[in-house]
Formats: C-alpha cells, structure tokens, sequence
C-alpha cells in the first residue's frame, strides 16, 4: 500500500535533483560585446581640465578621442550625488571618448549650497567647457547624459542647452540612467524641448534608491517624437544585479556593456550620425529574448514596486514633481 507514494516521493526527489543541476550548470548567455554596439572604438582618451566657475573647489574635465578629425559631437554628463569623481564612471566615459564623442564631465558643490545652486554650477562647467573648446566641439550635435541627481538634472540642463542656447539643431538626445528627482523643469518647459530631441530613460530592477516614478514621470510629459523607457533586468546565471551602481559603481564592466554602451552607440549613430537603422537596432534591444537581453522595453511603463522600497519615493517632500 506503501509503494505508490513512495514512488510519486522518489520520483519528486528526481526531478528536484535535476532541476538543481540544471541550475548549478546553467551557463551565462552574455559574452563580452567585442563588434559593432557596445564594443569600444577606435580612439584613445586625451584629457583636460578646467575651473569650474560654479564649484571652486573641482574642476571640469574634458575628455576627447585622440586624433579624431574635425568637430565632435559633444556629451555633457551630470554625474550622480556625490564628489565629483570622473573614475565612479570611467568604463562609460572612456567608451563614449572612444566611438569619437567629447565628453565634458562637470561637477556641483556637495555641501553648505541648494539644489538650484547645485544645478547652477552643474550648467556652469559646461558652459565653460563649450567656451573654451572652441572649433574642437559640434554644438549642433549634443546628448545630455546623467546618472541619478544628474539624470534628474538632465531636462533642466537640456532646456539651457536645447532652447536657451540653440545647441542641437543637427541632433540631440537624452540619456537618464535611474533619475532622482528633477529641479529647474516644468511641464511647459518639457514641452519646449526640440521634438526631434530623442529622450532615453532607464532604470534597474533591483534599485532601491530611486523611484521609478520618477523615471516614469519624465517619460509620460515627454513630447519627444521618439521616446524610450527601459528596463535592465538582474541575471543570476551572469551575476548581474541590475541595481542603482549600474552606471557607475556596479563592478561588472560586461554589464555595462549591454546596459549603458550598446544603447548609446545605437542613439549616437542615429542622432548623431544620421543612422535610420540604428532606431531599429535600438528598439530591438528591448524585444522579448533575441539572444542574450537584460533590456526589457516597456511602451506604457508602471511602478512594479511600492514607494517603501526606495529611499528616495515619489511622494517626498522633497521632490517638486511629485
């Protein structure tokens, strides 16, 4: 009477010993990305500095592919909360440096100032960069890229750029990588944004500092034509934890690869380079599972999580959104 539930036992214990060595041999699909989007350039990184008028105690770096001829497009990065350390983000900016772009990586006073004078100082390296470049930047082909506080920045440093200089008028796009909360913007100044301006936001599944809402708010007022939200998926077969360092801190450089480099190489081609195969390449970067894919594209995104996960929710005080 014993022998049927000790078979149905034996054959449980079968098939979870099975699915524990799947587990334990499951191989990670991602391999390092070494052509086309996401793979580095060919063009070595020269650097200089400059006093940042808006912060006396750091300085604006300006990063610029060595030997390139000619005008370059120009990215103006706004780093996240913190020193303004260029090395948090070296990967992303040596890789963007090598596909031919400058970089100018300015920086905010941390303490004993506000936010406004926070952006304020942000605006006024880059200003001073693009000064004293001269012939050496294209500001007819510019991309605002932050992460976190500077992707929270991000639309008030494009309206300055976009609107308030005329920067971009070949093209233009924004890159907001798990944005906090964004100051100096309203929805009358989003929507006097260049519609032709591409707006890309991304956020991580495992981020529990920013709240998506944030990135969601910024993706619902866009009245860019083409706008793109996505979502960076964790891999425990590849280790990666899609968490707020991705960008910056998270160690995995092939993460970075698929989650920052690859995308912008697309934006950057077709922004800047006149690509209409690029967009293609870009949305499909998002589609279901063509081969490796930790980007998940989502057209109508929702919070998947709620406001007490993050340290900094939605519905703070401090957020001038909200």
């Amino acid at each position: 009477m014993i022998v049927k539930p000790l078979i149905a036992a034996l054959a449980l214990w079968a098939l979870s010993l099975s699915s524990a060595a799947a587990a334990e041999t499951a191989q990670c699909a991602a391999r390092p990305i070494t052509s086309g989007y996401g793979a580095d350039g060919p063009y070595k990184v020269e650097t200089r500095a400059l006093a940042n008028p808006g912060d006396p105690n750091d300085e604006v770096t300006i990063y610029s592919p060595q030997g390139a001829q000619g005008p370059r497009p120009v990215i103006f990065f706004g780093h996240g909360f913190g020193p303004g350390r260029t090395e948090t983000y070296a990967d992303i900016i040596r890789h963007m440096v090598s596909k031919g772009d400058i970089v100018v990586f300015s920086t905010y006073p941390m303490r004993g100032v506000t936010i406004d004078q926070r952006y304020d100082s942000l605006w006024q390296g880059f200003e001073a960069a693009a000064a004293q470049s001269g012939a050496r930047m294209d500001l007819s082909r510019v991309a605002f890229i932050g992460h976190s506080f500077g992707a929270g920045a991000v639309p008030a440093m494009a309206y300055r750029g976009l609107v308030e200089r005329g920067w971009g008028k070949k093209g233009a796009f924004l890159m907001e990588l798990a944005p906090w909360y964004s100051y100096q913007i309203t929805d009358a100044k989003i929507a006097a944004l260049p519609a032709r301006a591409v707006q890309f936001i991304e956020v991580y599944d495992n981020d529990e500092v920013n709240d998506h809402r944030m990135a969601i708010d910024l993706y619902n007022t866009s009245h860019a034509t083409d706008r793109f939200y996505f979502l960076v998926q964790s891999n425990a077969a590849c280790g990666f934890t899609a968490n707020h360092a991705t960008p910056g801190r998270n160690e995995s450089t092939l993460q970075k690869q698929y989650a920052v480099s690859r995308p912008f190489d697309a934006l950057a081609d077709w922004v800047f380079s006149g690509n209409a195969g690029a967009r293609t390449a870009l949305g499909k970067m998002g589609d279901a599972n063509p081969g490796y894919q930790p980007l998940r594209r989502l057209d109508a995104p929702k919070p998947s999580r709620p406001e007490g996960v993050y340290r900094s929710p939605w519905s703070s005080a401090r957020n001038p959104r909200g």
